[in-house]
């Protein structure tokens, strides 16, 4: 990734950080799904520079990497930020500094906790009934995730969910690809400053 551009979010006294990350994330993706390819997928990636899994936290910065000015240009976060613009502050599109302190992947978990919820959806996807695929899912234990994580309103349900961001340390220097419309990848590394 050669250029990026850094948001930082304002929390004030009624306004919370993680009222803010629902909010901006939500922006964030609306942008980076206009921008996708055939392949739902898009050149632009993030990091959350104060990331803290110990403390569950995504920090209070955001930076989205291209590899090219004009994707971040074609982006145009301004646009998509102007509602927020009291609570955020936006760069202008910088070069990566050289040398970085790493690479890191920051991925979407999504851990098949609730049996329940998974019962309904076997139900309702199968055409059994509910306790049918109640027992089906006896005895298993549910998965947990303690990653940090956003409040997300689906466009297309209205129901809002728990994106989990977990972030895992790159061993080679940098991994090129694609990124999720969340601008997530498990396989596309960005860099660390």
């Amino acid at each position: 990734m050669k250029c990026y551009i850094e948001i930082t979010l304002l929390p004030s006294g009624d306004i919370t950080s993680y009222f803010l990350w629902g909010k901006v994330y939500q922006q964030l993706h609306l942008a980076l799904v206009e921008i996708q390819d055939s392949n739902h997928k898009v050149k632009v990636g993030i990091s959350f520079p104060d990331y803290d899994a110990d403390s569950y936290q995504l920090g209070c910065k955001l930076r989205l990497f291209s590899q090219s000015r004009e994707v971040l240009e074609r982006l145009n976060v301004n646009k998509w930020f102007s509602r927020l613009s009291d609570y955020t502050h936006i760069t202008s599109i910088r070069d990566v500094p050289e040398p970085v302190d790493g690479h890191a992947f920051f991925k979407r978990v999504q851990p098949k906790s609730s049996n329940e919820r998974l019962a309904r959806r076997k139900a309702k996807r199968e055409g059994v009934s509910y306790e049918q695929a109640l027992a089906h899912y006896d005895g298993r234990k549910e998965q947990r995730s303690k990653a940090p994580f956003v409040y997300i309103k689906s466009q297309s349900s209205g129901e809002r969910y728990r994106l989990l961001i977990d972030r895992l340390d790159a061993e080679v220097s940098q991994v090129e690809g694609r990124f999720s419309t969340y601008g997530l990848s498990s396989s596309s590394s960005v860099p660390l400053f």
